[in-house]
């Protein structure tokens, strides 16, 4: 008997797509009789059918089908429940209400601490409405996702179109005390034009990603393809699998791994990238730790059969950060495809294990120039116009980390002046700056002075080089005032400035070949950068820098300070720029009286 209920219903499901709302049919799901349901008998609104969709997802039906209407299903945020398999016939949207979503968090669809839940849209879409989240009465947000998965397992997405988000197209985040989604399949699903990335994977364990494609992302950073980014040491990326998958024309990386929330408590990060494509991306593959911090990160990446073709800038693969041995990325039967300077494809074979690399693997047919690392200061020539006496330095905000190297000329109290600067609403960091000496030895460590400037000392015990190590968390730090030679240290990674307007000198040592000056906005964050010769000369100018650009600098540059200049950009928000050096030591000195030079 219950058999032929359950085939009565399904009857009665294919009747009613386009009918009035069906309380009978209703009450026999209430009942318990009937495990296949259709969404249009609780009902349906053109203007807003929030209601009759969100009892529908509720009832406990085991197969929910939401028909194809004739307008989209018009809803504000709705919540899935355990043990759903949710059907959009083909042709079938929801779709956010103009006007709602305006808390900064609310998502399309959302399953919360969810098991068995299988989504299957072949031909149908959840689709939002990114350009209005993008302007008043909005407030800026990158939570606005389409479909939001929070500690969920056994979830499968397949065949969806996932558009037009005010965050991502898939969320996989967490809640409470259950820090990752196990068991989790995304197949055939495209994610479209969303605001910050296609895919972001917060934690996950036991997760395929094929044959999916997310492409144009834009809004802001990172604006991804897919995004793997813990929020918290005790989320894991375990067992994650992408095959078969394309990132196409997003704003920022096609595929990007931050792992900078880590540590050496952390379970090791385990992902796998097989037969996957970029095109046209920012960048089309960036792996980072936090490393530099001795957080210790453990993270294997594999790449097999992988091309990464036409990146926007040079630096197709960007893996940094992260001098820790006990993490690597290797890649078997990959490529990168770039176009030279007159207008040649150029192929590049991957075919290595790395722990980093801060070289563009393809530079538009330009060889690369090395890093040199840290040189030996015990070589280096000190050059101060005035030794003991206090000057002002540029105002370069270091965002979030930063490595200052000072020399004591004798055995004495060195004096600085500084001060954290505001990012946002973030509170200002309270870690100590640490000093320590060339062998690494600890020998002070000095309360972080806030938001108002403030004199600090430390007392050098010899003549010699010292290292001032700055850790604000998510703000910035500005060090003003220096009575010593002082530079940020780029030696070994990096440096990001956020929001400055300002100058810091290269030393060019004698017998110099060549060196390459880095820079690079974030998203659609840009600056103006100039590389100006020690005669004065401006070589390079760049306006609006938002992806990695290098000038190059070859025959033999005359040694001497050159000067680099950021200031803001004719269009884009000025906010983060980031620098490397290669071909010469990676000193920002941040005086042209007060500083050193050493191969």
């Amino acid at each position: 008997m219950k058999k032929i209920l359950l085939s009565l219903c399904a009857l009665a499901g294919a009747f009613a797509a386009s009918a009035e709302a069906r309380p009978d049919l209703v009450a026999q799901v209430r009942a318990g009789t009937c495990a296949e349901a259709r969404a249009s008998w609780w009902g349906f609104d053109p203007a807003d059918a929030t209601a009759p969709l969100q009892a529908a997802l509720t009832s406990g039906v085991a197969r929910l089908v939401v028909d194809k209407m004739p307008s989209p299903w018009i809803v504000t945020p709705l919540k899935g429940a355990s043990n759903l398999e949710l059907i959009l016939e083909p042709g079938a949207e929801i779709q956010a209400k103009p006007g709602e979503f305006r808390s900064k968090g609310a998502c399309l669809l959302s399953f919360l601490c969810c098991t068995n839940v299988h989504i299957v849209g072949y031909g149908a879409a959840l689709r939002m409405r990114h350009e209005d989240y993008m302007k008043p009465p909005y407030e800026k947000s990158e939570w606005r996702h389409a479909l939001s998965i929070l500690s969920c397992r056994n979830v499968c997405i397949e065949g969806l179109t996932l558009a037009d988000s005010g965050g991502d197209g898939i969320y996989l985040g967490c809640r409470g005390a259950v820090h990752r989604n196990v068991d989790v399949v995304i197949r055939d699903v495209l994610c479209d034009r969303n605001h910050r990335q296609g895919i972001s994977v917060i934690s996950a364990e036991n997760l395929l990603i094929e044959n999916t494609v997310m492409r144009e992302t834009f809004g802001t950073p990172p604006a991804a393809g897919i995004d793997f980014e813990p929020n918290h040491p005790s989320e894991v990326l375990k067992n994650c699998v992408m095959r078969n998958c394309l990132a196409v024309h997003n704003q920022g990386a096609g595929y990007t791994t931050w792992a900078g929330q880590l540590n050496s408590s952390s379970e090791p990060i385990d992902i796998r990238f097989e037969n996957c494509t970029a095109f046209g991306d920012r960048s089309a593959f960036n792996f980072s730790t936090d490393n530099r911090r001795g957080r210790n990160v453990r993270a294997t990446l594999s790449l097999s059969n992988c091309s990464f073709e036409k990146p926007i800038h040079a630096r197709a693969v960007n893996i940094r950060e992260n001098p820790s041995s006990a993490t690597s990325v290797t890649s078997v039967n990959c490529r990168i495809v770039t176009t030279n300077a007159v207008g040649e494809e150029v192929v590049t074979p991957m075919n290595e294990t790395w722990q980093k690399i801060h070289l563009p693997l393809s530079s538009g047919g330009t060889p690369p120039i090395p890093h040199l690392g840290t040189p030996d200061l015990a070589r280096a020539q000190v050059f101060d116009d005035a030794p003991g006496t206090s000057v002002k330095l540029a105002p370069l905000r270091a965002r979030n980390i930063a490595t200052y190297v000072v020399y004591a000329n004798a055995a004495r109290t060195l004096h600085f002046k500084g001060h954290q600067t505001h990012v946002g609403r973030y509170e200002p960091g309270n870690k100590p700056i640490v000093v320590t000496d060339a062998k690494g030895k600890k020998l002070k460590k000095i309360p972080l002075p806030e938001f108002k400037e403030t004199a600090f000392t430390f007392d050098a015990p010899a003549p010699g080089f010292y290292r001032l190590s700055v850790d604000v968390g998510r703000v910035a730090f500005c060090l003003t005032e220096a009575d010593a030679p002082v530079a940020v240290d780029a030696t070994e990674h990096q440096q990001g400035f956020i929001g400055s307007v300002g100058s810091f000198w290269l030393a060019v040592p004698p017998k110099t070949e060549q060196f390459a000056l880095y820079a690079s906005g974030e998203g659609g964050e840009c600056a103006h950068v100039f590389l100006t010769d020690p005669q004065g000369i401006c070589v390079w100018d760049r306006d609006n820098v938002s992806s990695w650009e290098r000038a190059v600098v070859s025959n033999n540059p005359p040694p001497g300070l050159w000067k680099v200049t950021t200031k803001r950009p004719s269009q884009g928000v000025f906010e983060d720029v980031h620098f490397d050096v290669a071909g010469i030591p990676g000193f920002l000195f941040l005086s042209p009286g007060k500083t050193w030079s050493c191969r």
